[in-house]
């Protein structure tokens, strides 16, 4: 189930064509000009991904401004360096088969080796609740895409009841 899961985001992103104009339209009737700015920095493959996580949420009837938002833009982060298609199946088959030696290539600095995409992979959250927060974004959009790849043990804030939709939608496109 997780490989074909996998083999669904490759073949989305090679795929990948622009949003319509009625797809871009509903984008930035809910963003600001600049987070849309931001937006617009996205691969095809990544703005269709943001836009299948937003409309995920939608479909389920949520509509907090906050949380499409962060839908939309949360992984923004990534847009910080340039990651082909290899470099994220490489992250994907290094995560699955030597997950220690993954998230210590993510711990590196280093965006031009061979392990750039694990970098990109731990440091896009933050990267990405830094590009918004300079956008203007809200701070719990900003924080909701600070926050969207940690593990949740308990839902105890509203906050956290948004990171778990977001990331329920993530997985789920």
């Amino acid at each position: 189930m997780r490989v074909r899961y996998r083999l669904r985001q490759f073949w989305q992103e090679v795929w990948a064509k622009p949003l319509s104009p009625s797809q871009s339209a509903e984008v930035q009737s809910l963003l600001s000009a600049a987070e849309y700015h931001l937006f617009c920095r996205f691969s095809p493959g990544d703005q269709q991904h943001s836009y299948r996580v937003m409309h995920q949420l939608q479909q389920n009837e949520h509509t907090q401004p906050d949380l499409l938002q962060a839908a939309l833009l949360h992984d923004i982060g990534k847009t910080r360096t340039r990651l082909r298609v290899w470099d994220r199946s490489l992250v994907v088959l290094g995560c699955r088969f030597a997950p220690k030696k993954a998230t210590e290539w993510g711990n590196s600095a280093d965006l031009h080796a061979l392990h750039k995409g694990f970098v990109v992979k731990a440091h896009h959250p933050a990267w990405g609740a830094a590009m918004a927060a300079d956008a203007g974004s809200s701070p719990r959009t900003v924080a909701l895409i600070r926050r969207h790849q940690d593990k949740l043990d308990q839902i105890i804030t509203e906050e956290d009841h948004l990171l778990q939709l977001l990331q329920t939608a993530d997985n789920q496109s």
